[in-house]
């Protein structure tokens, strides 16, 4: 069954231009009933009443959860090294409340009953459902020109009409740059409603025109309507928050844009440049070392020795010199020969000497040292490699994304 209206050959109608009575066509209902309803819907929408949403940062908010949102960022500044990793987390949770409405309804729409009680009758609650409301919330949620109460995900304001700023979503940074978005909902239709098209009502023995108040008695019944399967299905005209399109029965429309979470990463960072600094440590490796020494050696010493030195000991090898003594023999002072026995004296030259040095020596020295030793003091040069921990990164990270999501069929 159809609502009727009144036609007539002009508007407003009067008396002249009266025609009779015609059930309105699914255009006049958007243009005027939707219209109408979806209005007061809007206006008088503040997160609490049925069929609303709503968006707090402590789920403190009256309805049934649709989804969450969460805005995650560094404890520590950019650059921290070694970093933590601390985060602080927003959750937004959203709701769609779904407590039912008082309804109460002291006028209501007429129609033309072609079977059962045939001729014009008062629409029943069930007609009402679903002849009428249910029509008003398809063109709510296909969001025409003439139609309000449909909510968005955007940073700005969309296109067509008013829309209002109900919530606000930010994604914050350790830096404190932001990037925010606000939950709209749009209050004022593109198109003004067509008061042409008003739909009728009994008044005693008389068909008349319902007026604005008269219709707006049906927004409760319009309200449960949407929310009246939401435990199962989830009717035309619910919503959803969430990265992707929802599960649940129907067709689903994203609203708006997609709220990105990002936080700066968190990684090893390759360094490369000059250091200085000090350094303590031992040092074990293979090193060319030249320089003064001074100190007690214990070894073995192998090579040519040069310089003057007291000699003692048995001497043995052939002797060539002139010999002068007393001798008691033959005549003359020349001997030639060997000599055999004990010198005591210093010998100059150079000898080659072989065996266990032990003392003090002091002198340079030039050559390899291989083994373990204590190093003390200042290194300048060029390191490349990594730094041992983390460091809070400038670059940014995307950590979840979320959509809002509306049930349009």
């Amino acid at each position: 069954m159809r609502p009727l209206k009144i036609k007539a050959s002009a508007y407003p109608v009067s008396s002249s231009n009266f025609q009779g009575l015609q059930e309105m066509t699914d255009t006049e209902i958007e243009q005027y009933y939707s219209a109408i309803l979806s209005k007061d819907f809007s206006d008088n929408t503040d997160g609490t009443g049925t069929a609303e949403l709503n968006i707090t940062t402590d789920a403190s908010g009256a309805g049934t959860t649709i989804g969450t949102i969460t805005d995650q960022k560094r404890q520590e500044a950019i650059g921290t090294h070694p970093a933590t990793g601390a985060l602080t987390t927003v959750t937004y949770t959203g709701k769609q409340v779904t407590a039912a409405a008082s309804e109460s309804i002291t006028n209501r729409p007429v129609g033309y009953e072609t079977s059962g009680n045939v001729g014009i009758n008062e629409f029943t609650d069930g007609e009402l459902d679903t002849d009428i409301l249910d029509k008003v919330i398809a063109d709510m949620v296909a969001q025409g020109d003439y139609v309000t109460g449909h909510y968005s995900l955007a940073a700005s304001a969309p296109a067509g009409g008013t829309w209002t700023s109900r919530y606000t979503i930010t994604d914050t940074q350790v830096d404190e740059t932001e990037a925010t978005k606000y939950i709209w909902q749009k209050t004022t239709a593109t198109t003004a409603a067509v008061d042409n098209y008003k739909p009728c009502k009994v008044d005693g023995t008389s068909i008349k025109e319902m007026s604005v108040a008269e219709m707006e008695q049906t927004v409760p019944n319009f309200r449960n309507r949407i929310v009246e399967n939401f435990a199962s299905t989830q009717g035309v005209g619910t919503y959803k928050i969430q990265s992707g399109t929802p599960s649940e029965t129907g067709t689903w429309a994203a609203q708006g844009e997609t709220f990105t979470d990002t936080r700066h990463a968190v990684a090893s960072t390759a360094y490369t440049g000059a250091y200085s600094g000090s350094y303590a440590g031992n040092y074990t490796g293979a090193k060319t070392y030249s320089g003064a020494y001074s100190g007690s050696y214990t070894g073995n010493y192998v090579g040519a020795y040069t310089g003057t030195s007291a000699y003692s000991g048995a001497y043995t090898g052939a002797y060539t010199g002139n010999y002068a003594a007393d001798y008691s023999g033959y005549a003359g002072t020349t001997y030639t020969g060997y000599y055999t026995g004990f010198y005591t004296g210093y010998y100059t030259g150079a000898k080659n000497y072989s065996g266990t040095y032990a003392g003090t020596y002091t002198g340079s020295y030039t050559g390899n040292y291989v083994g373990t030793s204590a190093y003390a003091g200042t290194y300048s040069g060029t390191y490349t490699g990594y730094y041992a921990g983390d460091t809070i990164s400038a670059t940014e990270e995307n950590v979840s994304t979320r959509k809002l999501w509306l049930r349009t069929a």
